[in-house]
């Protein structure tokens, strides 16, 4: 069977969007130049993915899916012959799957998202802005929204893989009402006054608004508003299962693919340091597995046994400023700072009892006594 033979059974037994239908048709355009005749086997799908290393590791990997799809589809209704062999093969089956490599993604930081709003012209596009922001759902499942899909604090859309609703502050809600004009009329109107064909018209014209607030690099799309939100709910809440919700992900394994800004985190917060939490479990044992050798960082570290409890831990001392003679701070601790102290000051209690526990409590204090008030706060 040709190539391009199998192309048309799928895309006449499948019922696939337009831009479905456009990947199919240039994954297996690009098969058809390699190979006129349907792969029968493995070996010429792997030269044929070897073949473009002219495009990226995502549209090799995109290719592959598809034609892989529509194998799986030819092969399951071409059937059996008399020997109980599959008449016509997916090749793909032991087909070495084409890698993508690692890369960083991108998503708007708090500021960015800040000036993308502020770059809205009219109403329309402010309320198209926020819309996504706050919802997180894709471009194209706004294309169709009418009216009447527009609820008290949720908006209901076609998904992907079905209905879909998505919460919505109600304060956008409402103004989505207004827009609409209607129940039946669409909420984004196209320039000719009716629907948008699909979600592409829509794509641009946010990132026209990206392009006007001043960014510039790669993926500056809709699609990275939605991981932006996701992430930051990500940071806020550190659920998985919420991020789920708010995209409204079948599976989770999804939606762990948009929280791709813990890496950040963790390079950045010291809380998440492994030394740090070795250090306070081990403080106070009797036996202290670590410690540092004669020198500062930079000069040669030895992990030796330590017996009693009484050493200091020489790794955990070095993690801190040393505080000479005769020096005193005038600073303006922040809420978050207070509470930093009060919990290490906590910690310490936790593990000795002598006087400098209760010296670290008037501290505490005498601290809020001096410096406690919002006007601090706000300078």
């Amino acid at each position: 069977m040709k190539t391009l033979e199998v192309l048309e059974k799928v895309l006449k037994g499948k019922r696939l969007r337009p831009k479905t239908q456009k990947n199919y048709r240039m994954a297996f355009g690009s098969l058809a130049r390699f190979s006129e005749e349907f792969p029968s086997d493995s070996v010429v799908i792997n030269e044929w993915t070897s073949s473009l290393n002219h495009l990226g590791d995502g549209t090799v990997r995109t290719w592959f899916s598809f034609v892989n799809a529509g194998g799986k589809y030819v092969e399951k209704i071409m059937g059996r012959n008399e020997n109980n062999t599959y008449r016509v093969p997916n090749p793909c089956v032991d087909a070495e799957r084409p890698r993508v490599s690692k890369k960083r993604r991108r998503y708007f930081s708090p500021q960015e998202l800040g000036a993308i709003i502020r770059a809205c012209k009219d109403e329309t596009e402010l309320l198209l802005v926020l819309t996504l922001i706050d919802s997180a759902c894709r471009i194209g499942e706004l294309v169709g929204l009418v009216g009447k899909d527009v609820g008290d604090g949720f908006i209901d859309v076609a998904g992907k893989t079905g209905q879909r609703r998505y919460r919505l502050d109600m304060r956008i809600c409402e103004r989505l009402h207004v827009l609409a004009g209607g129940d039946n009329k669409p909420v984004f109107r196209h320039q000719s006054g009716g629907f948008f064909p699909s979600g592409d018209g829509l794509g641009h014209r946010v990132r026209r608004i990206t392009e006007r607030a001043g960014l510039t690099g790669a993926r500056l799309g809709v699609h990275t508003i939605r991981h932006s939100s996701a992430s930051l709910l990500a940071r806020e809440t550190g659920q998985a299962l919420i991020v789920k919700a708010l995209l409204q992900h079948d599976d989770i394994a999804t939606s762990m693919g948009y929280i791709h800004d813990v890496d950040d985190m963790v390079v950045k917060d010291d809380k998440y340091s492994p030394v740090r939490i070795l250090g306070e479990q081990v403080k106070g044992s009797s036996q202290s597995p670590l410690r540092l050798g004669e020198g500062r960082f930079g000069s040669d570290v030895a992990v030796v046994p330590v017996d009693g409890g009484d050493e200091l831990d020489g790794l955990l001392r070095d993690l801190f400023p040393g505080v000479k003679d005769g020096v005193a701070v005038r600073t303006v601790l922040r809420s978050e700072d207070l509470r930093l102290v009060r919990d290490a000051f906590i910690c310490y209690a936790r593990h000795n009892n002598d006087g400098k526990v209760t010296r670290a409590s008037a501290l505490m204090k005498r601290m809020l006594r001096k410096g406690g008030s919002e006007f601090y706060s706000r300078k």
